[in-house]
């Protein structure tokens, strides 16, 4: 049986479960796989505000899935890989171009630390070049898990503002908003590097949980008190990244759209980047079973609106996801296809395979 991953609004009595859909605040399984789905079902996923399932469909019923590939409309490919996918494969940001970006981000986090003098035109320079690079493609994929000797802080800053700029892009907003939106991602978590500053944070009262919970905060003073971030827009959008879309997030308790967009968006890419190239491998999740975490919170920790424009760039297999397709043969995917959700590009044996060209196969199965 294959899997089809469908918006719940399509979804009809009679319909089978392909995986196990948990609960979005824990780890608990919300319907098993298998299930069959009733019109009570989908009322109680409704109410969850969660936007899609994982559904069995028959391999036979090839006239129904073109019409599924054919409905949906993809106008943006991406993303993520793990290293080394596949050889040949051009980034979306040149490894020359992205490792130069670590450095010159480092230097300046490392100039802000100590209080020295930060050239604030280098950043709008770089932010600028990265811009106009995504900009300028119509099919990349971003490399995400790049190992680099500066360590976790800064890739993960980088990885966080060079996907932002692809959901921005995918909002259509424009360059002239495009590129604070990558500079509030990019310092997003700088917060975190003051945590035992005494100059913020009352080190000997706080609990190392509370000093983290800090971190919005102290990135917010950092920022502005040395002038790196002069906008309000851009500055909010750091100090609100871990608000949550239903109000139960933090320092403020912000809900819907009284959040700041900025930070809506960087909230989706900060926590991609967290779950697939965190440092913990107990932790580390693939880029699909990623997706899947941050589909489950949908309405409640996420913009439902940004998300879409999310799921947009990275099909419902993102790039990375190791498939088990209808013939038997395992591949990986590099990136959307540009024709639908569910018909990536993928590598077998070094060859690119388009799915939604090639008919003769489909995907199955997700290879854990």
């Amino acid at each position: 049986m294959a899997i089809e991953w469908k918006p719940l609004e399509d979804i009809k009595d009679g319909a089978v479960l392909a995986e196990d859909l948990y609960d979005g605040t824990s780890f608990k399984v919300l319907l098993s796989k298998g299930t069959r789905i009733t019109k009570e079902i989908l009322d109680n996923l409704k109410k969850r505000e969660i936007l899609w399932l994982p559904l069995e469909s028959e391999e036979g019923k090839k006239e129904e899935l073109e019409k599924i590939r054919n409905s949906i409309d993809l106008d943006q490919e991406l993303l993520k890989v793990e290293e080394p996918i596949a050889f040949g494969i051009r980034f979306s940001v040149p490894d020359e171009m992205y490792r130069g970006f670590i450095t010159s981000f480092k230097e300046l986090s490392e100039q802000l630390k100590i209080g020295e003098r930060v050239d604030k035109e280098s950043v709008e320079r770089t932010l600028g070049a990265v811009v106009d690079d995504l900009l300028s493609q119509k099919e990349y994929v971003v490399n995400f898990f790049r190992k680099h000797v500066s360590g976790y802080l800064y890739k993960h800053g980088i990885n966080t503002a060079i996907l932002s700029v692809m959901v921005g892009n995918t909002l259509a907003m424009s360059r002239y908003h495009l590129i604070p939106l990558a500079k509030a991602a990019l310092f997003h978590d700088i917060g975190l590097m003051f945590l035992n500053d005494p100059e913020y944070v009352d080190v000997g009262k706080a609990s190392n949980r509370e000093k983290i919970l800090q971190h919005t905060t102290i990135g917010y003073k950092i920022l502005s008190s040395y002038e790196i971030i002069k906008q309000r827009e851009t500055l909010d959008a750091v100090l609100e990244h871990h608000e949550k879309y239903d109000g139960t997030g933090i320092p403020f308790g912000k809900k819907g759209e009284d959040i700041n967009f900025y930070a809506r968006i960087l909230q989706i890419a900060d926590a991609y980047d967290s779950l697939t190239s965190t440092s913990s491998q107990a932790l580390k999740l693939t880029p699909y079973q990623a997706l899947k975490w941050i589909l489950v919170r949908a309405g409640k920790d996420y913009d439902p609106y940004v998300l879409n424009a999310f799921i947009k760039i990275l099909g419902m297999y993102p790039t990375g996801t190791k498939v088990k397709l209808s013939d038997g043969k395992i591949g990986t995917v590099i990136r959307t296809s540009g024709a639908g959700l569910l018909v990536p590009v993928i590598m077998i044996d070094g060859k690119l395979i388009d799915l939604s060209k090639d008919k003769s196969v489909w995907i199955v199965s997700v290879v854990s």
